[in-house]
């Protein structure tokens, strides 16, 4: 078998492709990958008045990203007023994690570029196809 036709290999190639395409969207912000995981994570849990608050772990978690690149992008997202961090009550050794203001700012103007930049990828292909896609990267997952 040839690599290019190893399934990992070229969902990896797509991932690395769309990552690298998308940070143009956010390039302005000076963002990088790791936190912009983190303020889309937590911006598209604000689905409620109240925002929502997170753990370091959880975020590790949601964003595939290991303890170390969350504790890095969580400090440089703390000096840039972009996150609220404050400590649990009942667990001392764990921080929640909120977007600030201006967190919530920066995403929700991001937010718009960041569709236009997936609809402009999936102009070509129908939503029936776009749905098979998503059906079939579900089955993927262990």
């Amino acid at each position: 078998m040839k690599l290019e036709d190893m399934l990992a290999y070229k969902v990896a190639m797509l991932a690395s492709d769309l990552s690298e395409s998308l940070a143009n969207e956010y390039a302005d912000y000076k963002l990088t990958n790791p936190e912009w995981r983190i303020l889309a994570t937590l911006g598209a849990t604000n689905d409620n008045a109240q925002a929502p608050s997170l753990t370091a772990k959880e975020l590790a978690m949601a964003t595939r990203l290991d303890k170390v690149q969350v504790s890095r992008a969580l400090e440089r997202l703390v000096k840039r007023e972009a996150i609220h961090k404050r400590s649990c009550e009942y667990d001392k050794r764990a921080t929640f994690i909120s977007l600030s203001i201006k967190g919530e700012q920066i995403y929700q103007t991001l937010l718009p570029k960041i569709i236009c930049w997936q609809n402009k990828r999936l102009e070509n292909i129908t939503d029936d196809e776009y749905q098979i896609f998503l059906k079939v990267i579900d089955a993927l997952r262990p």
